[in-house]
């Protein structure tokens, strides 16, 4: 008897603990890490949102750990952007590189973010090239549900 109580006591601290860490999670797509993935392109472009803009690359970074993303760090004449390109082993696949001191013009929808502006990019010109990443609608052209194929950089 004093040993099922005792394991009756572990299972209550346990169910306790999982418990505790899952009221401790995220309230949804809208809050915590989940946040900038869902603000960083998934989903969030908005067509209604698209601009252009032109400045120069200032940093280049690769995040995440399953699924590295590549962004941009772009200064404008009025403010500095991060610009979320897209996956980085789809950028791999194509003719295009970027490095600090490029000077890009990016047309993308800009996403409200409360820390810093934010663009995601559905094309980038950079010199006579032209990187489509999205189509018109956000869709991004790496998406399983398109045939895979290498998008040409006119």
């Amino acid at each position: 008897m004093k040993k099922m109580s005792r394991i009756m006591l572990w299972l209550g601290v346990l169910s306790l603990a999982l418990a505790a860490n899952a009221w401790a999670q995220p309230a949804g797509p809208g809050a915590g890490k989940g946040a900038m993935r869902q603000k960083a392109g998934m989903g969030m472009y908005d067509p209604k949102t698209v601009e252009t803009v032109s400045g120069e690359v200032t940093q280049v970074q690769t995040m995440g750990r399953r699924t590295r993303g590549v962004h941009l760090q772009v200064k404008t004449d009025k403010e500095t952007l991060l610009v979320v390109l897209g996956p980085a082993q789809y950028l791999e696949q194509q003719k295009m590189t970027f490095a600090v001191g490029d000077k890009v013009e990016i047309k993308g929808s800009r996403i409200q973010h409360p820390q810093q502006a934010m663009l995601v990019a559905g094309e980038v010109k950079k010199g006579d090239q032209v990187l489509k990443l999205r189509d018109d609608q956000g869709k991004p052209l790496w998406s399983p549900q398109m045939p895979k194929r290498k998008i040409p950089i006119e």
